[in-house]
């Protein structure tokens, strides 16, 4: 059970990204997955099998779009197809499924020390360590 959640999570995640070709060629699934456990792990049980259930529901893509095939195993053009059906249905429980799949597959990956580079996420820090608003004044007591 692991590694489908593995393959299909990672195969969601390429699919999101399929038009930054980082994210391709620089996350690996091994990486990606090291990260993605770490984020399930630290959710409340019954939250933790609700996403998991949510991704087994979202990973096998049933007809029209194709015959029961994995997304793992699915070509590029068929796995889009599928996830836009799931981000502009009609139903708001399809909708919000996808979007907090979709928020815990890419928290994950921005986690992975080669993405925050790339995305300058260390940067940001650095300079919002300097803002003044953000510092707290030492008083003393006398």
């Amino acid at each position: 059970m692991e590694l489908f959640i593995k393959k299909n999570s990672y195969a969601i995640l390429t699919t999101l990204f399929n038009d930054d070709s980082y994210w391709i060629e620089n996350v690996s699934m091994d990486e990606f997955w090291i990260e993605f456990k770490k984020t399930l792990d630290s959710l409340p049980t019954i939250n933790r099998l609700g996403f998991i259930f949510a991704l087994i529901l979202i990973s096998i893509i049933p007809p029209p779009y194709s015959f029961f095939s994995l997304m793992c195993n699915s070509n590029l053009t068929l796995r889009k197809k599928w996830l836009n059906s799931w981000e502009q249905s009609k139903w708001l429980w399809k909708k919000s499924l996808f979007l907090g799949i979709r928020i815990l597959l890419i928290g994950s990956a921005l986690q992975l020390p080669q993405t925050m580079i790339h995305t300058n996420y260390h940067e940001f820090l650095s300079e919002r360590k300097n803002h003044s608003c953000l510092k707290v004044k030492q008083t003393t007591d006398e």
